[in-house]
């Protein structure tokens, strides 16, 4: 399960957002990298035709995603415009995934996003609603998240300066992703706790 998590997280991370003025969106890894994932599509019991069909998705938006970013942005205008584009094409090609699984599978794999992602799921405007956070609440998570994205673009221009290395920067990301995770539900109160854990379903295997 570890070695899936680690797997996971690396390919939610490479296409973290740029920037920290983009909206929270229900999905904030990106679900064909996720639906890709053996053990994810064994769990969801996949059919021939869906697993072909997420193939297709999966191979599209890599390569959608390779194109925004070549040649790297270098300016803070060319960032933000690139992070307004790649958060469009996460909506577009998270919402073509889930509407290749029926619902019981789309249930699923919100659970399992919830699972590998931690609490930094608690960004989605959704599952907000559904464990009942109040406006306080809601703002501290999105100051939360602001912060970690401010974090996120500087790492990604130590990477892109040539400063640090591709694992060093998967490193701090998956250690911050997970201090923010921590932070969050620290907000949630022990009823909303409770039921954010159970919103997690039954453990994913590897």
């Amino acid at each position: 399960m570890r070695r899936l998590l680690a797997a996971a997280g690396i390919a939610l991370l490479a296409l973290t957002p740029l920037h920290a003025s983009v909206e929270a969106i229900d999905h904030p890894g990106a679900l064909p990298l996720l639906a890709g994932i053996e053990a994810v599509r064994g769990d969801l019991k996949l059919n021939s035709l869906q697993r072909a069909v997420l193939d297709s998705l999966r191979d599209e938006y890599k390569a959608s995603a390779r194109k925004l970013f070549t040649p790297p942005p270098e300016t803070p205008e060319a960032r933000a415009e690139v992070t307004k584009k790649l958060h469009a094409l996460n909506a577009q090609y998270n919402a073509r995934v889930l509407s290749t699984l029926n619902p019981v599978q789309q249930k699923r794999i919100v659970q399992i996003e919830q699972q590998i992602l931690g609490a930094t799921v608690l960004v989605s405007p959704t599952l907000q609603g559904k464990l009942g956070l109040n406006d306080k609440q809601k703002q501290k998570i999105e100051s939360l998240r602001s912060k970690g994205l401010v974090y996120v673009s500087k790492v990604n221009r130590q990477f892109e300066d040539g400063k640090i290395g591709y694992f060093e920067k998967l490193k701090l990301l998956r250690t911050k992703r997970f201090a923010v995770g921590e932070s969050m539900l620290k907000v949630l109160t022990p009823e909303q706790k409770q039921m954010y854990a159970a919103l997690g379903g039954e453990k994913l295997k590897s």
